[in-house]
């Protein structure tokens, strides 16, 4: 699990933050990432105190959790 702050500034969950089960979507020594470094893919983690949408990165992502979009096609 890891504690997300949410980008809500008026989010009600305790100190802003909540926690997410990425452990679903990546394999072993998986995590967070920077955006922008190798290997690093994209995730949205909804807040389950206020719905507000939470853009995060990981690593080690899981080959079926990777999503390839063509823009423009």
């Amino acid at each position: 699990m890891i504690r997300i702050k949410c980008v809500n500034p008026n989010c009600t969950a305790p100190d802003g933050k909540f926690l997410w089960d990425e452990r679903a979507h990546v394999e072993g020594g998986g995590g967070l990432a920077e955006p922008g470094e190798e290997g690093a893919v994209s995730f949205v983690a909804e807040c389950p105190y206020c719905g507000k949408e939470n853009k995060i990165w990981l690593k080690k992502v899981k080959e079926e959790d990777v999503v390839t979009r063509m823009w423009g096609l």
